[in-house]
């Protein structure tokens, strides 16, 4: 019997990490199909029946779980022959409600590795069905009643990590693990409904990091929830990765207020920009983080990350989540300011979401939680938090992530932070998007020039006396980001012209010539400073002289 294991992936570049370790522990002929939920269903559907299947398997997340369910559906009703298995977050809590809704035979409830094997061995060697009962973790309806094995955990000293089979991972994220559960109980998180932490073998997870450094991954991502709880392994792992990489970025997820004075000794010294860490914050508001049984220690955490920040070859990605129990709209604001003025490298702005298997669910009634109830299940309102406060909010997270996030802006956000000019950034930034709006800016659709040209006169109207400096800033930001000559969309300060220019610039640009300066050289001119860009082979290179 051919087995087709089915990823529908948010993007192309997130690879179904499950699937291929599904494949790697069975000696069972196994073929994965992946596409994206651009994709059409006529195409996928078409794309599987090509197979020839007798089982079709489905990584079911809260992405994919309205396409997944059409296609169930349409294989149930052309090929009711095809058996059909379920797995994945989105599905491993609420089983009878998913074989119901989408006509599944089966449905595998948390980690598939042993219960998927152990399946098709019954299903491939027509085994009677009353063993399927020897099958763990495993869900399915007979008679109208559900039937449900008991869920286990496997060894991970006898889990294999899936080799790197996918021949495109220079285009790809490549997802590991090195441990699975979680010790903390965090109320909105799935992986709190396993409080133990299991290691895969260490000397496997040096393999496998090697064989992603050799192959030269851009970027490789760890699923570990608490990547340092182990502090042995943690600098192993790193050691390992400054001593031997050389191009691949890695990225954790770690907890702060867990690093000792060794470990960011050590990362205080890493040279080789690589390490990409991701911190949850959540909230600064300590009853808030308690609601939910999270314990952080915020000044200790604090400290570290401005101690992290001071390598700049750590990229720092900090989390918060509005909407969380006993959260008001001034509590959150003051979580966004907080963690800003840190200077992350990111800072992701999330709203809750009520996951199935999460004990938010619990706490619906009691903080008069409404929610959505189709994915992603995202906070609609509660007791202190009103739609007009969360919509608020959502157009902070759009400014925060074309003007913060996306890096299109480093000068001009350092001066505005050096220079404190800017006393809340949640209010800026919402005050932007109403200039945007104001200027009817299209938001779902804009030319890169625009945005810039919109901030700089922002800046300038909001901060008169820092205008020309700030416009000047946007101005060199703008040039840099840029790979080809682009649009012009300000206003000289100074003109001067080339042939004066060249004698106070021409030793000051190597290895430009005289003929770049002429031909390729774009120059803006302010009172103090002359500010030339070149773009050559598609890239910028700049240069910032004294005009006097």
């Amino acid at each position: 019997m051919k087995t087709v294991l089915v990823g529908i992936n948010a993007k192309y570049i997130h690879p179904s990490i499950a699937l291929y370790q599904l494949k790697a522990n069975t000696s069972y002929e196994v073929k994965v199909l992946e596409f994206t939920i651009k994709e059409s269903i006529d195409k996928i559907y078409h794309a599987i029946i090509g197979e020839n299947p007798g089982l079709i398997g489905f990584s079911c997340y809260l992405w994919n779980i309205t396409l997944v369910t059409k296609l169930t559906r349409l294989f149930k009703t052309y090929h009711p022959h095809i058996k059909i298995l379920l797995g994945g977050p989105e599905v491993s809590y609420d089983a009878e409600y998913f074989l119901n809704e989408t006509k599944a035979d089966f449905l595998i409830r948390g980690e598939g590795e042993v219960a998927f094997d152990r399946l098709l061995k019954v299903l491939n060697e027509e085994i009677n069905e009353p063993v399927l009962a020897s099958v763990p973790s495993l869900s399915f309806i007979r008679d109208g009643k559900l039937i449900a094995t008991p869920m286990v955990l496997a060894d991970l000293n006898k889990i294999k990590i899936a080799p790197l089979t996918v021949t495109d991972y220079q285009k790809r994220i490549l997802y590991l693990e090195s441990s699975r559960g979680c010790p903390f109980n965090c109320s909105y998180c799935l992986s709190s409904a396993e409080k133990r932490v299991r290691f895969f073998p260490l000397e496997d997870v040096v393999n496998i990091i090697r064989n992603a450094i050799e192959a030269r991954v851009p970027v490789v991502k760890f699923l570990d929830r608490t990547f340092n709880i182990n502090k042995k392994y943690f600098l192993t792992i790193l050691k390992l990765i400054e001593s031997e990489n050389i191009e691949s970025v890695f990225q954790f997820e770690i907890v702060a207020d867990l690093l000792d004075k060794e470990v960011i000794g050590y990362l205080l010294t890493v040279k080789q920009r690589f390490i990409r860490f991701e911190i949850g914050i959540q909230s600064t508001n300590d009853r808030v983080n308690a609601a939910v049984n999270r314990r952080q220690d915020m000044q200790l955490l604090k400290k570290n990350i401005l101690a992290l920040r001071q390598n700049s070859n750590i990229e720092l990605h900090l989390d918060l989540i509005v909407g969380l129990p006993f959260e008001t709209k001034e509590s959150a604001i003051f979580s966004f300011d907080e963690v800003i003025s840190w200077r992350p490298t990111e800072l992701q702005l999330g709203f809750l979401k009520f996951l199935r298997g999460t004990r938010m669910l619990d706490l619906v009634d009691e903080f008069g939680y409404k929610y959505h109830k189709i994915p992603p299940y995202e906070i609609i309102r509660n007791n202190l938090l009103s739609e007009n406060d969360l919509s608020e909010i959502k157009k902070v997270e759009f400014v925060l992530n074309k003007i913060y996030n996306s890096k299109w802006f480093p000068k001009t956000l350092d001066f505005l932070f050096l220079n404190r000019l800017i006393a809340s950034w949640y209010r800026f930034f919402l005050a932007f998007y109403g200039y945007l709006q104001d200027q009817k800016f299209s938001f779902s659709s804009y030319q890169r020039d625009t945005l810039y040209s919109l901030f700089a006169n922002f800046l300038s109207e909001t901060l008169p006396g820092y205008s020309e400096k700030l416009t000047f800033l946007v101005i060199q930001d703008y040039l840099d980001k840029a790979k080809t000559r682009p649009k012009k969309w300000w206003k000289d300060f100074k003109i001067i012209e080339k042939h004066e220019l060249l004698p106070l610039v021409e030793d000051k640009i190597k290895p430009f010539t005289k003929e770049d300066f002429y031909r390729n050289g774009l120059i803006v001119t302010s009172e103090k400073e002359i500010y030339i860009c070149f773009f050559k082979n598609f890239t910028a290179t700049s240069f910032l002289i004294p005009l006097h």
